[in-house]
């Protein structure tokens, strides 16, 4: 019976040691790593705004002042040019028969000629040793395109009349480019440009033109080749005046209905910033102390050229 009794208690105790809970399993080997390894720190992510915004107190320079061309007038066709850090250009010089008191001119460094005409042929009016460029070779014309002091000068063939040159003989138109400047001086003109000239010649800034007919166009074909070019600045030229006594017209009707400058003196300064806006017409006189003002006119009013 004690046997039995042990028997018994035997097999409870075992029974009671299979039922108690398992052992937990250790922890993992492999923890999740800290958020911190995992985020980088916002001060490396986003950099200063400093080095993004440009700062205020550094302020744009303004644009430097273009170099310009100086004009000036000395009668019927002729004109200086004195190109800003450049040459210095004696345009179509004077014979003295016609009536304008010119004196020979130092530091010039070229002479055009458009034809060979006397009183634009003149060379002599420039003293030293200067470059020629004739626009005619005999009875033709010379092709002209050369660069002297970073200046470019060419010609553009066309004719002293409208009858291609059957009564005055062929002509050059001298196309000018300095400083960002096109300046275009048309000689003794005869006719209306085609659009083949105009294409040549290009866009123009500054143009002097003959008006006062006779040897050359008149006030009213001088006005159709403005309309052509749409300079922005015209210079009229090789018109009647108190000096000469030649059979041409003045240049009050040229003037008739447009937009007009009159200028103190014979000199001109302009440049790419100082150019008219619309086409003006600038009335220099001949002489320094002269000015070509006509008070029956007064400024006459913008014709929307």
């Amino acid at each position: 019976m004690r046997r039995l009794a042990a028997l018994v208690i035997l097999c409870v105790l075992v029974l009671s040691g299979c039922a108690a809970p398992p052992t937990p399993a250790p922890p993992t080997a492999t923890p999740v790593p800290p958020t911190a390894t995992r985020v980088p720190p916002t001060a490396i992510a986003i950099p200063p705004t400093a080095t993004r915004v440009a700062p205020t107190a550094t302020p744009v320079p303004p644009a430097p002042a273009s170099n310009g061309v100086t004009f000036t007038y000395y009668g019927q066709a002729m004109f200086t040019l004195k190109v800003e850090g450049g040459p210095t250009i004696m345009l179509d010089p004077v014979g003295a028969s016609v009536g304008y008191k010119v004196t020979a001119r130092s530091g010039i460094d070229v002479v055009t000629v458009s034809h060979e005409h006397s009183d634009h042929n003149n060379v002599a009016l420039a003293s030293g040793a200067p470059k020629i460029l004739r626009g005619l070779a005999g009875t033709d014309w010379a092709k002209v395109d050369e660069t002297v002091q970073g200046v470019r000068l060419r010609t553009v063939n066309t004719y002293h009349d409208d009858t291609q040159g059957s009564a005055r003989g062929k002509n050059a138109v001298f196309v000018v480019e300095a400083n960002g400047l096109r300046i275009v001086h048309v000689g003794d003109l005869g006719h209306l440009l085609s659009a083949e000239q105009v294409t040549t010649i290009g866009a123009v800034d500054v143009l002097m033109i003959p008006v006062g007919g006779n040897f050359t166009i008149d006030a009213a074909k001088a006005t159709q080749v403005v309309e052509s070019l749409k300079p922005k600045a015209v210079i009229p030229m090789h018109y009647k005046t108190p000096a000469v006594t030649l059979p041409i017209e003045t240049v009050d009707a040229f003037l008739t209905g447009k937009t007009v400058q009159r200028v103190s003196g014979n000199q001109l300064t302009l440049n790419t910033q100082t150019l008219p806006k619309t086409t003006t017409v600038l009335v220099p006189g001949y002489e320094p102390s002269q000015s070509m003002s006509t008070p029956a006119l007064g400024k006459v009013a913008d014709s929307g050229l």
